[in-house]
């Protein structure tokens, strides 16, 4: 039985997908076996896994007949024997230390426990300023262990930067049972179930910024599909019976929650800096007129430090705490 299984789903990957697989041939950690699916390619890519699968016996080829990466991370897991699941993707690139890094940061606490390290963006041409961000973020969160005061945010955890016990997809999550944004979903299922997410400190993580990214081009990964599943998930986690949620914020974003609460039938106080007028029905008042007795969105985040250092202030005053009573979107 191999120490790690690695599932990885394969659709038109082409020339990246050579790099891929030699970056994961080549790890420090050799006890794995990957698992590749090919998932409908119209390109070289399953002669490509072939190949390399003819030549390394840690490498077992299958296809989809039931076309998704959901479908193919859960054809993947039914083939997989390790102890410990990682999941790749095949545009991407392992550090050489990659699994021996996840392996030994897991193996110190096993059940429930998901872990992850730093990722970087590379790319032939300038990475796109919001991944630069993205990636900034996401590395931010493993210095002051932020991921579950986060969760709500966005997905904080990278879709292939991640190791957890078998047990998880046996015990907790049927594979097949996720919804897209598949990535999202599982973390804000393993924030639900309890979780732990421990992060080396270390890149273990190369994420390829190009063009045909599936997360560029699917309307699965959209920005909208993302905000109706962390909503729902919120409203599930987060909101009793007997709660009133407060929103904060009356921008764009502010009133896509307003909408998503109301058409959950959520009771809601709304709350702004900048007016007070009504909206949808409820009325938007100061923001002074917070308090610590209900869940609380905020809608919005500033780009500028001190901004931020201000707001995270004049909450914690009002008795507002990030992943206690509070949760940014």
């Amino acid at each position: 039985m191999p120490a790690i299984s690695i599932l990885m789903p394969i659709k038109n990957a082409g020339h990246f997908l050579i790099p891929c697989l030699e970056s994961i041939i080549h790890q420090s950690l050799t006890d794995f076996e990957l698992i590749g699916i090919d998932d409908g390619s119209a390109d070289e890519s399953l002669n490509r896994l072939k190949s390399y699968a003819a030549a390394d016996h840690r490498i077992k080829v299958f296809s989809n007949q039931t076309p998704g990466i959901i479908n193919a991370l859960s054809l993947a897991f039914n083939h997989s024997k390790g102890k410990f699941i990682h999941r790749m993707d095949a545009d991407d690139v392992m550090p050489r230390d990659k699994l021996a890094t996840l392996h030994r940061l897991i193996s110190t606490r096993t059940d429930k426990v998901v872990a992850t390290g730093k990722v970087k963006y590379f790319s032939t041409q300038d990475v796109s300023p919001g991944y630069q961000r993205y990636q900034d973020w996401i590395n931010s969160l493993s210095t002051n262990h932020r991921y579950q005061s986060h969760i709500y945010r966005e997905c904080v955890v990278a879709s292939p930067n991640w190791m957890v016990d078998r047990k998880c997809f046996e015990r907790d999550i049927i594979m097949n049972s996720l919804a897209y944004p598949e990535d999202y979903d599982l973390v804000l299922r393993w924030h639900q179930m309890g979780y732990i997410f421990i992060c080396s400190e270390q890149i273990t993580h190369l994420w390829r910024d190009h063009g045909d990214r599936t997360s560029r081009n699917s309307e699965i990964y959209d920005q909208n599909s993302f905000f109706k599943l962390k909503t729902s998930y919120f409203i599930k986690n987060e909101i009793n019976d007997d709660n009133q949620v407060q929103l904060i914020g009356a921008a764009e974003k502010g009133k896509k929650i307003a909408k998503i609460l109301i058409n959950h039938g959520i009771k809601f106080q709304w709350f702004d800096l900048n007016q007070t007028v009504e909206k949808y029905g409820h009325q938007i008042r100061p923001v002074s007129e917070v308090n610590n007795k209900h869940p609380t969105i905020l809608s919005a985040w500033p780009l500028v430090k001190s901004q931020q250092e201000k707001i995270v202030n004049y909450l914690d005053s009002k008795g507002l705490t990030f992943g206690n009573n509070l949760w940014l979107f």
